[in-house]
């Protein structure tokens, strides 16, 4: 497995990944399977700092993960939020750890100082995974989410670096 930049070519692999995720799962708060377009948005911030990549396995993208902005203003800008995704298939394998390093190492030499991770309560291998690379809680936000009909908290993980 390697990790290169995010491109337009990664763009439907990756919606994939995430669809599956918005139907099977709390991982994702969206309900609604996303557009090409709209994932794009979320993958493409426009911002140098604020980087996707993707990570291949024999030409196939099997997870990506993004550094993305906490908040739309400059005051924000030396924090970022964190998100990874696996193709269903390729969890337990390290590649999660794999890409947590390579943002982090990202957002080292970028400059930024705090990595934040936006996680459902429930999601209890991400949060796992998070506190592995020694983030920690710094917030829970109860009963503000909505799937499948159930009310769900959201805790967040920060590292600072």
């Amino acid at each position: 497995m390697h990790i290169i930049p995010f491109e337009k070519e990664h763009v439907d692999q990756a919606l994939e990944i995430y669809n599956y995720y918005i139907a099977h799962s709390t991982a994702t708060f969206s309900v609604e399977p996303l557009k090409t377009e709209e994932f794009e948005k979320l993958a493409f911030t426009g911002l140098e700092r604020f980087k996707s990549f993707a990570m291949m396995e024999e030409g196939k993208v099997i997870g990506y993960g993004l550094l993305n902005r906490y908040k739309p203003r400059e005051a924000y800008d030396r924090t970022a939020e964190v998100t990874v995704y696996l193709d269903k298939d390729y969890h337990g394998h390290g590649y999660g750890k794999a890409c947590i390093k390579h943002l982090e190492a990202f957002a080292k030499d970028h400059d930024f100082r705090a990595l934040l991770a936006v996680i459902c309560a429930e999601n209890e291998a991400s949060i796992k995974l998070f506190q592995s690379f020694d983030y920690f809680e710094c917030a829970h936000f109860r009963e503000v989410g909505v799937k499948f009909g159930r009310v769900l908290d959201v805790v967040i993980y920060e590292k600072l670096i």
